[in-house]
């Protein structure tokens, strides 16, 4: 299969070495989840609409989420297509703004089943929606243009500073004294540094490693050690749901789909033979 690897030989995106097996009994191949209503709780798995999976994604943000050629592609889709065929039906990928997914409004109003959009675990999100298993472990980094002087993060104070909107990026960048310029998507941030418009931008390491694959006079001047877990998100109390998203999360580690994954999508360390020159054209939100 043709590697869809954006990032640099650096990239430091890991996989996490291991996620929790569900409790829930494994029901196969072939066995259809019931729709209607996004029901809550423990048992049958209840989908908003009947026999298809409803995923919101913030649309684009590679290498998780985008358009190529018509197709909605990445890491993300790749695995909540695996999760629909465990359960026995469709999927329905809608674009969704970060912010209706990320406090949690898109999953409430029953707009989606699952949100999958390279989004941090944390407590605030956790407070509005309920979390799987972590499935990547993915820092922080700080991209610079060329000429701007500055080395690390202790020299973006008072310095204007792009970050997409809502993530933790933004509240990193805020927290050390940066005059922060918001951004709606991450294609937009990177154009914004491109421009001129900001001096340098903080963000996800599975995201800016690309942005230097496809804009090679930008530097990548420091990795920040922030421990961030990304991981797939039902509406607070779909237990059901939860219990075979974890599942087949379980399955594709013990499988080696995960690794796979990060192979044909992050180029990690252990991606031998990934063609890291075969880039499709970067849409990153």
């Amino acid at each position: 299969m043709k590697s869809r690897f954006h990032g640099a030989a650096t990239l430091s995106v890991l996989a996490v070495s291991a996620l929790a097996l569900s409790a829930c009994t494994s029901t196969g191949g072939g066995e259809e989840a019931s729709g209607g209503g996004g029901g809550e709780g423990g048992g049958e798995v209840s989908l908003i609409s009947p026999g298809t999976l409803t995923v919101c994604s913030d649309i684009p943000y590679a290498p998780f989420e985008y358009v190529e050629d018509g197709e909605t592609v990445g890491f993300d889709i790749d695995l909540v297509n695996r999760i629909a065929e465990d359960l026995g039906v469709e999927t329905n990928v809608i674009t969704t703004p970060f912010e209706a997914i990320e406090t949690g409004s898109a999953l409430d109003t029953d707009q989606c089943d699952l949100a999958a959009s390279g989004m941090t675990i944390n407590e605030e999100r956790e407070s509005v929606m309920d979390f799987s298993d972590p499935y990547l472990e993915d820092n922080l980094a700080l991209l610079v243009a060329p000429d701007s002087g500055i080395e690390s993060v202790a020299d973006i104070e008072g310095q204007r500073v792009g970050a997409q909107q809502a993530t933790t990026g933004e509240d990193y960048a805020r927290d050390n004294g940066a005059d922060v310029v918001q951004y709606e998507t991450s294609s937009l941030m990177i154009q914004g540094l491109n421009t001129d418009d900001v001096k340098a931008v903080l963000g996800n390491i599975s995201v800016t490693g690309p942005a230097i694959a496809d804009n090679p006079e930008l530097r990548l001047v420091e990795e920040i050690e922030t421990g961030e877990q990304l991981g797939l998100a039902v509406k607070t109390g779909n237990t059901a749901l939860l219990e075979r998203v974890n599942e087949s999360l379980a399955a594709m580690e013990e499988d080696g789909t995960l690794d796979q994954l990060k192979a044909e999508w992050l180029g990690t360390a252990d991606s031998e033979g990934a063609d890291s020159s075969a880039s499709p054209e970067p849409a990153a939100s």
